[in-house]
């Protein structure tokens, strides 16, 4: 890795040879050249700082491309991507002459995809209070982005929710070098007086399990819901059945010439008896099985009705670099 940092070295920050002591490009070269010596002597972790201060006081292709391999260095891969994926935009509008950097940036950033650990944050409730807003580490996340599985470089990211007049929720997620995926649901806010200066219990952390661990167990209060939906949809299902063996029976049994000469039927062949007696069976059959879905699909809407609230499932939109789909949320 230190052999590709050199490399990109040599497309470096360019300067005016007549700036002065005070000009913030001529500060921005001395910290490039800072940087370089301390990748050079192998402290990452010291040369990171000043391309990010070269960069922010005198923006250049080549700071940028050195930042972002120290990024990979110390293992902020999130931000190493978002900075290669940045320089590869750059150098293509910087057109013809800036090829083999732009490829070159395109490269590095493939070769992260697949290393980056990645953080989803949904809001489970399908509406939500005036002045709802959530944060992460503090900065405010777009709408846009609830669902979306974005980069995050490892550490312990802070998410929180706050209304005015509703109580904040705040969450904790740690997120490390082998963490693959990550979600954080923000629940329903509770109305109260809770404002974001209100005091509010300590944040349990949330430490992410390993890459293809599972994540954080369900509460036991969804059982309810749960088996009145089963109920529900088993009584429905048992009604339609029953209301079609009683309509097959009653085929049946018109369709027996004798059965027209009163019941019980006079006249008739044993054939005839014998598909009478299977019609009058299916209809008893009809007749039991829609009784039981009846009872079955009361008893669901009675569980469900008076089964705790707040609880429903949400479907979110999941987008990312080279991925989609959808995200089933909610507590059961």
């Amino acid at each position: 890795m230190r052999g590709r940092i050199v490399v990109i070295a040599l497309v470096s920050h360019a300067t005016a040879a007549s700036a002065q002591p005070n000009d913030p490009v001529a500060r921005a070269d001395a910290l490039f050249r800072e940087g370089r010596a301390l990748i050079e002597a192998g402290n990452f972790d010291a040369a990171c700082p000043k391309f990010e201060e070269s960069q922010r006081l005198d923006p250049g292709l080549g700071t940028l491309l050195n930042l972002a391999a120290c990024y990979e260095q110390v293992g902020k891969l999130a931000s190493a991507l978002t900075a290669f994926r940045s320089a590869e935009e750059q150098a293509r509008a910087a057109g013809p002459g800036e090829k083999k950097r732009e490829q070159t940036a395109a490269e590095r950033a493939r070769a992260l995809e697949g290393r980056v650990a990645r953080l989803a944050v949904i809001v489970t409730a399908a509406e939500q209070p005036a002045g709802f807003v959530v944060t992460r580490d503090g900065v405010p996340m777009r709408p846009l982005d609830f669902g979306r599985r974005v980069p995050v470089d490892p550490g312990t990211i802070v998410i929180a929710a706050t209304a005015p007049g509703f109580e904040p929720f705040e969450r904790e997620v740690v997120i490390a070098r082998d963490t693959a995926a990550r979600t954080v649901e923000i629940p329903a806010l509770t109305p109260g007086a809770g404002t974001v200066d209100d005091a509010a219990p300590p944040a349990t952390p949330d430490i992410a399990p390993p890459a293809g661990g599972a994540d954080e167990p369900t509460p036991p209060a969804s059982s309810r819901t749960r088996i009145a939906i089963g109920l529900a949809a088993a009584g429905v299902v048992g009604l339609g059945a029953g209301v079609g063996l009683g309509l097959s029976a009653k085929s049946r049994y018109d369709d027996v010439p004798c059965t027209q000469n009163g019941s019980p039927p006079m006249g008739c062949t044993a054939a005839e008896a014998a598909r009478i007696d299977d019609a009058r069976a299916r209809g008893n059959l009809g007749t039991i099985v829609g009784g039981l879905g009846v009872a079955a699909l009361a008893a669901g809407v009675v569980l469900y009705v008076t089964a705790p609230k707040g609880r429903a499932v949400v479907v979110a939109p999941v987008a990312g670099d080279g991925e989609l789909g959808l995200t089933f949320a909610g507590r059961w």
